[in-house]
């Protein structure tokens, strides 16, 4: 008969209730111990906080889960604000989970698998250069940090980098694999790398002396290189004539609103080394208004920029591959010095292509970025333009483009307040110009074909009265018909402007294309770009 298997014991009655006390007194005391030792580490913890300047509602560090959490956390600056950055902060919740005991105790190291910062309000005042000049490093025992995961939620964020100038927006942002550097200073932002980053800032704000910039949100995911700006809207602080008396001076007021800007292919992680790098910007329908008014003094002392160079003194190097603006409206309004009216001028349906941005020179890329665009002015005519923009300072700037089928009184909103004749009749068929130009002036030639133009000059006293003199000069002199029954070297001007280097480009292109039509129009042997000799061969 075979013997049954017993299982074996542990002895005695007695021996099993010993070996069970003994592991409840253990457990006891193993919990005992971590809650005393988690409650003297919240102690210590809050009490360091207090002497940053951190209130702190409740602190919890839980060992065995090595997590700490602080609730009701206000940050206040300190006495030594004003020689560092000045922080005030209201935040419910700051979590610290899974924090490395054994590489901070024994290798110096801080890991951890996250940080959770959610629902708070904090005011910022960056340091100044001169305010961090003298200041010494801080002092820390802490060889290498190491952050598996960092999340910001519903953050509230104002920051105020003068009297006049302050942003806010609600942040919620998520940072992979952050790391410092070894032996590295804990406050210094550029001793930090991460893998990823996406991040959401809502509901933007950005005010300064004479505008508020307001965003509904703008989103960047790092691994997709992408960033996109939802509603971008700029906002005067003061009405039209209104704005250039508080500054003083003659100036553009400009109202704009572009619901769409998305960014691709962007090198985050060039970033750090100064340099903006994408592939794509687009601009995605913006709508501009612009007026300026002429009867105030004109103050400007600096010299613009032409295009490249305006980028090559950016703080931060710059190549994009392509910019693109869809479907834009731009309107320029501008009451003239001698006058009682405004007048406007309106290109409507913009699409524009800017290629090989850069402030560079490369040996295996192009020498030129190039501009394509194309308007319809005041809603009619289709303007065409070609510009190609050097990436050398030594070489020429080249324009080049033409204007169709225009019905000429069309230009009235602008012509009768700003120009003061009116036009009664006229077809512009086409307009073709082409100059070269640098930052001193430019030279090249425009040719046009119109036909039944008839003009009326108007006085500039308050009153649409007609000038019947000035009209008999300008019909004396200017031709009903210049189309293709006209010699085309009749028809041809000289484009030649020097310029004015402290206006902007868009002044410069518009006044070499005027001295061309001038030329052509008044059609002078010197403005046709040829000698009668040379007409005769």
């Amino acid at each position: 008969m075979m013997k049954r298997f017993k299982v074996p014991t542990f002895g005695s009655v007695r021996l099993r209730n010993r070996v069970f006390i003994f592991i409840s007194i253990s457990v006891c005391v193993l919990l005992l111990g971590a809650g005393i030792l988690s409650h003297y580490a919240s102690q210590q913890i809050e009490k360091r906080l207090k002497a940053l300047g951190w209130n702190v509602g409740s602190v919890n560090v839980n060992i065995f889960s090595q997590t700490i959490g602080l609730s009701a956390v206000e940050i206040i600056p300190g006495p030594d604000s004003a020689e560092h950055i000045s922080i005030r902060a209201q935040i419910e919740d700051i979590i610290v989970k899974n924090i490395g005991l054994y590489d901070f105790l024994v290798n110096k190291e801080l890991t951890v698998d996250e940080m959770f910062v959610g629902d708070g309000v904090i005011h910022i005042v960056p340091k100044t250069h001169n305010e961090d000049h003298d200041r010494q490093p801080l002092e820390t025992s802490i060889g290498k940090i190491t952050i598996a995961r960092i999340v910001i939620k519903d953050l509230n964020t104002s920051i105020a980098t003068d009297s006049l100038t302050r942003y806010s927006g609600r942040l919620n942002i998520t940072l992979n694999n952050v790391q410092s550097s070894d032996g590295t200073e804990i406050g210094d932002i550029n001793a930090y790398t991460l893998d990823e980053a996406e991040a959401t800032v809502n509901d933007i704000i950005v005010n300064s002396q004479f505008y508020e910039v307001r965003v509904a949100s703008v989103k960047m995911v790092s691994a997709e290189e992408k960033l996109q700006v939802d509603s971008l809207t700029l906002i005067p602080k003061y009405p039209k004539y209104k704005f250039s008396r508080i500054a003083g001076k003659q100036t553009d007021r400009v109202n704009s609103f572009v619901p769409q800007i998305e960014f691709t292919g962007i090198k985050y992680n060039q970033l750090r080394d100064s340099s903006f790098v994408a592939s794509k910007i687009e601009i995605k329908s913006p709508e501009v208004y612009s007026f300026r008014d002429k009867r105030m003094e004109f103050k400007e002392t600096k010299n613009k920029p032409l295009p490249i160079a305006a980028i090559k003194q950016f703080n931060i190097g710059v190549e994009v591959d392509t910019l693109k603006i869809t479907d834009a409206k731009i309107t320029y309004e501008e009451f003239p010095s001698e006058g009682f009216k405004s007048g406007k001028i309106v290109f409507e349906d913009l699409q524009a292509v800017l290629v090989n941005v850069s402030d560079k020179v490369y040996q295996n890329r192009p020498r030129y970025a190039t501009l394509d665009a194309s308007a319809k002015i005041m809603g009619k005519g289709l303007i065409q333009a070609s510009f190609q923009l050097p990436l050398d300072a030594d070489d020429q700037y080249h324009a080049k483009g033409k204007l169709n089928q225009l019905a000429l009184y069309h230009l009235n909103p602008a012509l009768e307040n700003l120009a003061f004749i009116r036009i009664e009749s006229g077809r512009l068929n086409n307009m073709d110009f082409d100059f070269n130009y640098n930052d001193r002036s430019s030279s090249g030639s425009l040719t046009i074909n119109y036909q039944d133009l008839k003009m009326t000059g108007l006085k500039k006293e308050r009153s649409p009265d007609e000038s019947d003199f000035k009209t008999f000069l300008i019909n004396t002199i200017i031709k009903n018909d210049k189309d293709k029954d006209v010699p085309i070297g009749k028809r041809t001007g000289k484009i030649e402007f020097e310029r004015d280097r402290k206006r902007q480009i868009f002044n410069y292109w518009w006044k070499s294309l005027l001295s061309g039509i001038k030329a052509s129009v008044l059609n002078s042997e010197k403005s046709s770009g040829k000698s009668k000799d040379a007409r005769k061969k």
